[in-house]
C-alpha cells in the first residue's frame, strides 16, 4: 500500500512536467526542421548563390532529412543524433555553402539553421545536454567560418556571441517552466492526497448512514416483529426474513453500477411483498447509480412500510422520469405526530436528500398514505469548447514565467543587436534612440504578462510598427539586410511579450504583419536579389522561430489540460480501490459480528416462518441491541462528532476504552474550530491510555470538550503539547490527566 502511494504521488508530480517537457520536444522538433527545410529551399532556390556543388548536395541531405523529420515527428536518441549530426555539417560546410568572405556580415543559410538548432535543443533536452550540443556547433561554426575568413578574423562573426545569448535565454526559459511545473506538481500531489483523505472520510460516513439504515430497514425490523410477538402470518414473516437475507448478503459494500434501471428493480423488491402491487407510468426508466441506488432504498423502505403498517388492501406504485409515487388504501397515520423510530427519517427522508431530491409523504387517520420520491431531472450541457481546468494555475504561473523570460530576452537581444549595428553602421544616434523606444514597448509587457493589464499593448505594438519601418528606411542601402539592420531580428522578439494577451492564432497575425512591413521598407530600400533571399532565410529562421515562441505559450494550455487529465482519471481509481478498502475495514470493525449474530435467525425464519420462544428471545435481544446502536449513531451526525469518532475508532483499535457524552445542541462550527476542539484528543489517543472517557457539551455562546484519561504512559512533553494545543485546563497526576477544551463562539 504504501509503495502504491508512493507511486500515486510521483505520478501526480511528474505529471506537469512531463507534459509540458513533452510539448517542448515536440516544439523543439519542429521549429528545428522547419526552419531547416524552409532555409535548405530558399538557399537552392537562390540564383546569385555562390556556393559549390558539394554545398547543394548538403542542402538537399538537409531538406529531405528535415522532410521527414517533420512528417513522422519522432522522438529518440538516434533520430535526435543524426539531427545534431546534420547541424554540424552545415556549419563544417560553411566553406562549400557561402564561400564568400563577407557571408558573416549578413543572415546565411548556415547562420539561420545553427542558430535556430541551439534553440531548439536548448528547449526540447536537458542543460547538461543542450550545453554539449552549443559547444560543438559553435566550434563547427567556427571551423567553417575560419576556412572563409581566416582564424584571425574568426572573433569577428557576430553569430558566435548570439549563439551564446540564444542557449542561455532558451535554458533560462525551460528551467523556469520546469520549476514552475515542479511547484505545481508538488501542490497538486499535497491537494490530492488531503482530497483523498476526505473523500474516504465522506465514503465511509456514507457507508455508515447506508448501513444503518439498511440494517433499521431489514433485520431490526423483522425481529422486532417476531421479538414482539407481532401477528404475522409464517408466509408472511418466511418471505421478509428472505428478503432480509438477500440484502444483508451482499457484503460489505458493493460499488454502484454507472446506470441502474429502476423500475425492474422496484418490481424484483415489490415481488416480497404481502400487500398487493400495481405499477402506472413508465415501463423502463435509467438513474445514474448512486441516484438510482438511494432512490431504490428510500422507495423499497416505503413498501416495506406500507406492508407492515399500513394494513392495505393495495399498493400503486407510479414511475415518472423524475419521481416515485407510492399510494396505499391502508390505515394511514398523522405525519405531524412525533416520530420514534428512525425509518421515515433515516431511511426515507435522509436518502432523498442525499440523492439531491426530496420526499414529501401526505397521509391522515383513515385515508391512506402517498409518499412521492422526487430527484432533479436534468440534462447536462455539452459544451463544444469546455474550459480547460486549471486548478493549480499551471498555464497562469507558466505563462507568466515564460512572458517575463520572453521579456528579458528581447532586452537582452537589443542590448546586444543595437550596439553591433552601431560598429557596422559608424555608430548612428538614432539607432540608440530606436533601441530606447523599442526597450521602453517591450517594458509595457510587464504589468500584461503579472496582472493581466495590457492597455499600454497597443500604443507600443504601434512604436514597434514605427521601428520597423524607419530603422531601415534611414540606413544605407546597402547595408539593409545586414547586422546594421538589428530591427529585422530584434523587432518581431519586442513584439512577442506584447502578444501574450491575444489568442496564438491573432498573435501570429501580428507578428507576421511586423514581418512584412519590415520586408517592404526592405524593398523599399534596396530592391535586389540578394536582399530577397535574406528576406526569405529571415522568413525561414527569424519570424518561424518567433511564431514558435508563441505557440509554445499555447501549448501550455494543452499541457495543463494532458496533466489535469492524466493525474484526475489516477485518482479516480486509486479514490475507488482506497474507498473500497476502508469501506470494508468500517464493515468488519463496526457491522460484521452485528450481522453475523442476525443471520442465523433470519435463516431459520426463512424456513417456516414460525417463531417459538427461544427465537422470539433471542429476536428481542438483537432487536433492542440494533436500536441502541442507531440511537447512538445519531449522536455522531454533527461533523464535530465525526472527527471524535474517527479518533475513538483510532483509540478503540489500540484497545483503548472509550465512553463518550454528548450534552446539550452543537452549533454550526467551520473546520478551523473542529480542528481547534479536536487536536488535544487527537494528541491523548496518540498516547495510547488504557481509557478515555469524553464529555462534548454545546450551548449557545460556548463548545467545551472534557477528557479524562487513565493509565496514560508517562510523557514529560504531554502537558505542554496539550496547553500549547489551546487547552483551557491540564491537570496531570501520575496516570490521570484531565483535559478540558473550551471554544468561546463570536456572534455572527
Amino acid at each position: 500500500m504504501a509503495a502504491s502511494d508512493g507511486a500515486t504521488t510521483e505520478l501526480q508530480t511528474d505529471a506537469p512536467r512531463r507534459h509540458l517537457m513533452r510539448r517542448a520536444a515536440t516544439v523543439g522538433l519542429l521549429m528545428r526542421n522547419c526552419v531547416g527545410l524552409a532555409v535548405a529551399l530558399v538557399a537552392l532556390a537562390d540564383p546569385a548563390s555562390t556556393r559549390l556543388p558539394a554545398g547543394t548536395w548538403v542542402l538537399v541531405i538537409l531538406a529531405v532529412w528535415s522532410a521527414y523529420r517533420i512528417t513522422t515527428r519522432t522522438h529518440g536518441r538516434t533520430v535526435l543524433a543524426v539531427d545534431f549530426l546534420l547541424v554540424l555539417a552545415v556549419c563544417a560546410a560553411i566553406p562549400v555553402l557561402t564561400p564568400d568572405p563577407h557571408f558573416y556580415l549578413t543572415n546565411s543559410a548556415p547562420q539561420a539553421i545553427a542558430g535556430t538548432a541551439v534553440i531548439s535543443f536548448a528547449v526540447s533536452v536537458p542543460a547538461r545536454i543542450s550545453l554539449p550540443i552549443t559547444l560543438a556547433v559553435a566550434a563547427g561554426y567556427a571551423w567553417g567560418s575560419a576556412h572563409v575568413v581566416g582564424w584571425g578574423h574568426v572573433t569577428a562573426v557576430a553569430a558566435l556571441y548570439y549563439f551564446a545569448l540564444q542557449w542561455s535565454t532558451s535554458v533560462l526559459i525551460r528551467l523556469m517552466v520546469l520549476r514552475v511545473a515542479d511547484a505545481v506538481g508538488q501542490a497538486r500531489a499535497g491537494r490530492r492526497a488531503a482530497e483523498l483523505v476526505q473523500q474516504i472520510n465522506d465514503a465511509v460516513w456514507e457507508f455508515d448512514r447506508e448501513q444503518l439504515a439498511l440494517l433499521h430497514d431489514t433485520a431490526a425490523s423483522t425481529l422486532l416483529m417476531v421479538g414482539q410477538g407481532a401477528v404475522a402470518s409464517p408466509e408472511r414473516l418466511s418471505a421478509q426474513a428472505r428478503r432480509d437475507l438477500q440484502l444483508l448478503q451482499h457484503g460489505p459494500w458493493i460499488a454502484p453500477p454507472e446506470r441502474l434501471e429502476l423500475v425492474g428493480e422496484l418490481r424484483d423488491a415489490a415481488a416480497h411483498l404481502v400487500t398487493p402491487v400495481e405499477f402506472h407510468g413508465v415501463g423502463e426508466l435509467w438513474l445514474a447509480g448512486e441516484t438510482g441506488r438511494l432512490v431504490l432504498a428510500a422507495a423499497r423502505e416505503v413498501m416495506n412500510n406500507v406492508d407492515r403498517h399500513a394494513e392495505a388492501n393495495l399498493l400503486s406504485i407510479t414511475v415518472s422520469p423524475d419521481a416515485v409515487v407510492c399510494v396505499d388504501d391502508g390505515i394511514g397515520f398523522d405525519p405531524g405526530a412525533p416520530r420514534s423510530g428512525h425509518g421515515v427519517t433515516d431511511s426515507i427522508i435522509d436518502r432523498m436528500v442525499r440523492a439531491g431530491g426530496q420526499a414529501q409523504i401526505r397521509s391522515s387517520p383513515g385515508a391512506g398514505t402517498s409518499v412521492e420520491l422526487s430527484w432533479p431531472h436534468t440534462f447536462p450541457e455539452v459544451d463544444a469548447h469546455p474550459a480547460v481546468s486549471d486548478p493549480d494555475r499551471l498555464i497562469d504561473r507558466v505563462r507568466i514565467r515564460y512572458g517575463l523570460a520572453l521579456t528579458g530576452y528581447a532586452l537582452a537581444n537589443l542590448a546586444f543587436a543595437v550596439p553591433q549595428a552601431g560598429l557596422a553602421s559608424g555608430g548612428r544616434a538614432v539607432d540608440v534612440v530606436l533601441g530606447v523606444v523599442a526597450a521602453c514597448a517591450v517594458l509595457t509587457a510587464v504589468p500584461g504578462i503579472m496582472r493581466g493589464r495590457w492597455g499600454f499593448a497597443r500604443p507600443a505594438i504601434g512604436a514597434l510598427m514605427l521601428v520597423t519601418v524607419l530603422q531601415p528606411l534611414l540606413l544605407p542601402p546597402e547595408l539593409v539586410g545586414g547586422y546594421a539592420h538589428w530591427a529585422q531580428n530584434a523587432v518581431g522578439w519586442c513584439a512577442l511579450p506584447l502578444l501574450l494577451g491575444m489568442s496564438t492564432g491573432r498573435g501570429a497575425a501580428v507578428l507576421v504583419g511586423f514581418w512584412t512591413l519590415g520586408a517592404a521598407a526592405e524593398l523599399i530600400c534596396r530592391p535586389d536579389w540578394a536582399l530577397l533571399v535574406n528576406i526569405g532565410l529571415g522568413t525561414a529562421s527569424i519570424l518561424a522561430v518567433q511564431l514558435f515562441a508563441l505557440l509554445f505559450n499555447g501549448l501550455v494550455r494543452g499541457a495543463a489540460a494532458q496533466a489535469h487529465a492524466e493525474t484526475d482519471a489516477h485518482h479516480r481509481l486509486v479514490v475507488v480501490d482506497r474507498v473500497s478498502r476502508a469501506v470494508r475495514d468500517e464493515y468488519q470493525r463496526r457491522y460484521a459480528r452485528l450481522v453475523d449474530n442476525v443471520l442465523p435467525l433470519l435463516h431459520q425464519l426463512s424456513g417456516t416462518g414460525s417463531a417459538d420462544a427461544a427465537l422470539q428471545r433471542a429476536a428481542r435481544a438483537e432487536s433492542r441491541r440494533l436500536r441502541a446502536l442507531f440511537d447512538q449513531e445519531a449522536t455522531f451526525d454533527h461533523p464535530l462528532m465525526r472527527q471524535v469518532r474517527r479518533l475513538v475508532d483510532t483509540a478503540e483499535s489500540s484497545d483503548t476504552d472509550v465512553a463518550i457524552d454528548l450534552g446539550g445542541s452543537l452549533p454550526v462550527l467551520d473546520v478551523d474550530e473542529i480542528s481547534a476542539l479536536t487536536m488535544p484528543l487527537e494528541r491523548i489517543v496518540g498516547a495510547a491510555p488504557a481509557s478515555i472517557r469524553l464529555v462534548v457539551n454545546g450551548t449557545e455562546s460556548e463548545v467545551s470538550v472534557s477528557i479524562v484519561c487513565e493509565g496514560m504512559v508517562d510523557d514529560p512533553h504531554l502537558g505542554r503539547d496539550l496547553e500549547s494545543a489551546g487547552c483551557a485546563e491540564v491537570v496531570t497526576s501520575g496516570p490521570l490527566v484531565w483535559v478540558l477544551v473550551r471554544h468561546v463562539l463570536v456572534p455572527a
